[in-house]
């Protein structure tokens, strides 16, 4: 009976733990999706930082948003279109930085959480910066304009 119990405890303890370091982890980076005509996608993740009392976390491999695309299903969109950006509730800043074929970089303006497609047909990709109380995180996705 004793050896059940120590067996039934030593599992609760384990499942609670790795339960407890996996919340910890996907606390340190924000998640994020996109919407478009009404599907949801979920964003790559490229760099970030995390600080609080106990933890320093930096992830700043050497990051491409271009190359950090090719992780991503091109999506197809038409002109003019509206993207609205979700990450998560934590997220206090967004930035969106949009990077064109020419190697143009600009920051692009949000109406709230939603992006409006450029007018010019082209390839684009968008590195999302979300920033919240203990870190920064970046996001990547890539469209297509017809």
């Amino acid at each position: 009976m004793n050896r059940l119990f120590l067996i039934l405890l030593t599992s609760m303890i384990l499942v609670g733990c790795t339960k407890s370091a996996e919340e910890e982890a996907s606390s340190m980076y924000l998640d994020g999706k996109i919407i478009v005509d009404n599907n949801e996608y979920n964003l790559i993740h490229g760099y970030y930082t995390y600080k609080d009392e106990t933890v320093v976390a930096i992830k700043l491999d050497p990051f491409s948003p271009m190359e950090s695309a090719n992780s991503f299903d091109t999506l197809i969109v038409e002109k003019n279109s509206e993207i609205k950006i979700e990450l998560d509730k934590k997220a206090t800043f967004i930035t969106v930085i949009q990077l064109n074929e020419d190697g143009r970089v600009e920051e692009v303006p949000l109406n709230g959480n939603v992006l409006t497609v450029p007018a010019e047909e082209g390839y684009y990709v968008y590195e999302v910066i979300g920033k919240w109380k203990n870190g920064e995180t970046t996001l990547i996705f890539d469209i297509d304009v017809n």
